[in-house]
């Protein structure tokens, strides 16, 4: 190569490496470091627990001690927390906020419960939040008791209102469908199937209308009687897609067999 190639070769080079340079430090500046531990309210870690953006980017996880360290632009300025079990957490961050400590409250199952007191009992528990906190601090598992972030209550009353609308509105076209059953009658049932076990359990679906092509499988049976409870056939196996036996319920069963199936809120498909 010629001196004067070289030379521009080199020079080249340079320019390369200098912008590159100076992209990464731009980068670093227009970023912020955000580390942090989430705790359950049992004070316990909480491992491979997910931190997400706005759009729904993972920006990392915790570790095994429930820690973690992310790197976030300097224009976010929420996060959101969820784990397995856990009641999901959306912040609003602090300008100079680059530690996070936080406690994430169980997911809690109210079993016969109206929504408004579901959210009463949740609202009890998310106001003792900050006297955690505070235990944490004092046991030398957080580090300070001052948040600079802002966490607020939302109450699920809404959602689950909706939820139970369109139960209450599936409810109803199953029991119109119910209705028009006659015994006797060739229908096919929904089921989820799980091809390693040949294990089947029944498969809910709101859609409307359904086929067979909705489900993942069928099973093609003939009425033999319905009562009102529930919403309750008994029907007879006449297919079962080329299955020899299937498991239903804690029950093997063959073509010829009978089995009871609630239409309550699982639907079955009218031939």
């Amino acid at each position: 190569m010629a001196p004067i190639e070289w030379h521009l070769a080199m020079k080249h080079t340079s320019i390369l490496i200098l912008s590159l340079l100076f992209h990464s430090l731009n980068l670093a500046a227009q970023n912020r470091i955000i580390h942090g531990r989430v705790l359950s309210e049992d004070l316990e870690s909480l491992p491979r627990l997910k931190i997400r953006d706005s759009f729904d980017s993972i920006l990392g996880e915790t570790d095994l001690n429930g820690d973690f360290e992310i790197s976030i632009s300097r224009q976010t300025d929420s996060l959101f927390f969820c784990y397995l079990g856990m009641e999901s957490a959306d912040i609003k961050l602090n300008e100079d906020c680059d530690a996070i400590e936080m406690i994430m409250i169980y997911d809690g199952t109210y079993h016969y419960r109206s929504h408004r007191k579901i959210d009463r009992l949740r609202k009890e528990r998310y106001d003792k939040i900050v006297d955690l906190h505070t235990k944490a601090v004092q046991k030398g598992i957080f580090e300070s008791e001052y948040l600079c972030y802002q966490r607020s209550f939302v109450p699920n009353k809404p959602q689950l209102d909706e939820i139970r609308k369109r139960l209450k509105q599936q409810n109803k076209e199953n029991f119109d469908d119910f209705k028009r059953l006659q015994i006797g009658q060739i229908v096919s049932v929904p089921m989820g199937f799980d091809s390693s076990g040949k294990r089947v359990n029944t498969y809910y679906s709101i859609c409307d209308d359904c086929t067979e092509d909705d489900y993942e499988f069928e099973v093609e049976a003939e009425l033999i009687n319905k009562r009102k409870k529930h919403l309750t056939l008994e029907l007879k196996i006449l297919d079962m897609n080329s299955l020899d036996l299937i498991e239903y319920e804690g029950k093997t069963l063959k073509i010829g067999d009978t089995f009871k199936y609630q239409m309550k809120y699982f639907e079955v498909i009218m031939n």
